[in-house]
């Protein structure tokens, strides 16, 4: 044995007598290069939004290069397999483009402290993935990972502290705070439930930099018809393979279709979004859709940020 091992093993066993779960943390990285133990603690949080609208959409983009985004070992499903079979649909993905506006989002942390932020946006970019070797989350239709969409997070944008706080607690990658970010709604008829001008902007220099403009099917509280029950999970995985979710279950959502041709995602030159895109403005090629998501009141969760373990 040489000195430098015979070293750790001594302090392994000295330190069996201070704290037998360090010491056994410790005997069993020895000879790793990587152990969980010496990687910043991880925690969840309950999250909970109230009255929110939302615009989304898929964009058809080439499918490696969205896997070029994502880490090894998780696996960007193509058309074919979300099931869109056509000539050349094995070799192509969708991006996933979405943003919110809600009236209000509470959190509340791994110690019970609870966290309030009013009148909030979030915008974010996923491609779907496959999540056979990804361990189950809070939320699904099979105990494992049969959510209704499994998106691999790309970009998540939010202007709330609290909702920020709460992904970065539980490890969530690519993620920012940015106060800055735009989602206005105007109504082109206040008499009628029928269209309303959109205007989503992304402030900074990030590679998901967006905006989002045009004419959508208008989804408020008044103009709400009742909706669709559904499980959305974002995923990251981080560089020591740590994977992480927002697990969402999502009760009452209208989401209707939009004037796909006339909303447009527009990016910056040079961005990776807008490689991905293949232009400075984009239509929703694949889908579309605007939504109003109801509040049951604050302190009903409707997501776990939360932190899984391992890939497989």
């Amino acid at each position: 044995m040489d000195t430098k091992t015979e070293n750790s093993t001594n302090n392994v066993l000295t330190n069996t007598f201070r704290n037998p779960r360090i010491a056994l943390a410790g005997a069993l990285c020895l000879g790793l290069s990587a152990c969980y133990t010496n990687l910043a603690p991880l925690t969840n949080s309950d999250v909970d939004f109230s009255n929110c609208r939302e615009i989304a959409g898929g964009i058809v983009a080439a499918k490696a290069d969205l896997q070029a985004q994502v880490p090894e070992g998780v696996a960007v499903n193509s058309l074919t397999d979300m099931g869109f079979v056509f000539d050349g649909s094995d070799d192509v993905g969708m991006l996933i483009v979405r943003s919110l506006a809600c009236e209000a989002i509470q959190v509340t942390d791994a110690k019970d402290t609870v966290s309030t932020d009013d009148n909030v946006a979030f915008v974010h970019v996923g491609t779907p993935i496959n999540v056979a070797n990804l361990p189950a989350t809070t939320y699904s239709n099979d105990s494992v990972n049969g959510a209704d969409f499994n998106i691999y997070t790309l970009s998540y944008q939010t202007s709330s502290p609290a909702y920020f706080g709460a992904m970065k607690r539980a490890g969530l990658q690519n993620i920012a705070l940015n106060e800055g970010i735009v989602n206005v709604l105007t109504d082109n008829d206040p008499n009628t439930c029928s269209t309303a001008n959109l205007k989503v902007h992304v402030p900074g220099d990030s590679d998901y930099a967006l905006g989002i403009t045009g004419d959508v099917v208008e989804a408020t509280a008044e103009c709400h018809v009742g909706g669709a029950d559904f499980i959305a999970n974002w995923w990251s995985v981080d560089g020591s393979n740590r994977a992480t979710a927002l697990s969402n279950e999502v009760i009452d959502q209208t989401f209707t279709d939009t004037a796909g041709p006339d909303v447009f995602v527009v990016t910056n030159e040079g961005t990776t979004i807008n490689k991905l895109i293949g232009s400075d403005r984009s239509a929703f090629t694949g889908f579309s859709g605007s939504g109003y998501l109801p509040s049951e009141g604050l302190g009903n969760i409707d997501m776990v940020a939360e932190t899984l373990g391992a890939l497989n």
